[in-house]
């Protein structure tokens, strides 16, 4: 396989994992196998990362993409909102997103098909949290009731999560980003980003 894809691989490859063990979705309106366009939707609204590269007008997409795709697709099917996904992998690793997906580490061999999936709440549990020095993410259960989560790309791999009662405006988006300039020079300064 191939160390990146284009936008049908990666669809591809996502069907594939996700009928290898496919239990129906919770939510009657979810769409069990992923295509392009929604890949493109989960992206904008920053469930996926953007492509790694471009060749020409042919975007690439590496791993990390297809279990971020994976995990977005086994939480819905497990009948969590998109707000809620939105929330729970914000800053997700690639050993958490491993877990959520249930793909095996990149080197590892893939779960034989008699191993039932564990519930991917209670699989994402099951390791002890890690310590600061270690990747560490605080995750919450998601947005209070009539609250959205929306998030700010401050720069590349770097958001900012919103529990909003509403979207943010352009002049917002232009204030967050001044804002958090500083920041940014921090997480470069600490080779974070």
């Amino acid at each position: 396989m191939s160390d990146t894809w284009t936008l049908g691989e990666l669809a591809g490859h996502a069907a594939r994992a996700l009928r290898a063990d496919a239990s129906p979705p919770a939510n009657g309106r979810v769409r069990d196998l992923p295509g392009e366009r929604l890949i493109r939707w989960y992206t904008t609204i920053g469930l996926i990362d953007p492509p790694l590269a471009r060749r020409g007008r042919v975007a690439q997409y590496g791993r990390r993409h297809l279990l971020q795709l994976v995990a977005v697709k086994r939480l819905q099917a497990a009948g969590r909102s998109i707000a809620e996904i939105q929330a729970a992998l914000a800053g997700a690793t690639d050993r958490m997103l491993e877990a959520t997906a249930r793909l095996p580490a990149a080197g590892e061999p893939a779960r034989p098909a008699d191993d039932p999936p564990a519930e991917p709440r209670a699989r994402f549990w099951a390791e002890r949290p890690r310590t600061p020095d270690q990747d560490a993410v605080v995750l919450h259960d998601g947005p209070a009731p009539g609250e959205m989560v929306t998030g700010v790309r401050l720069a590349e791999r770097v958001r900012i999560v919103l529990d909003a009662t509403r979207l943010p405006s352009e002049e917002d988006v232009q204030a967050v980003l001044a804002a958090a300039r500083p920041l940014l020079a921090v997480l470069e300064e600490r080779e974070l980003i």
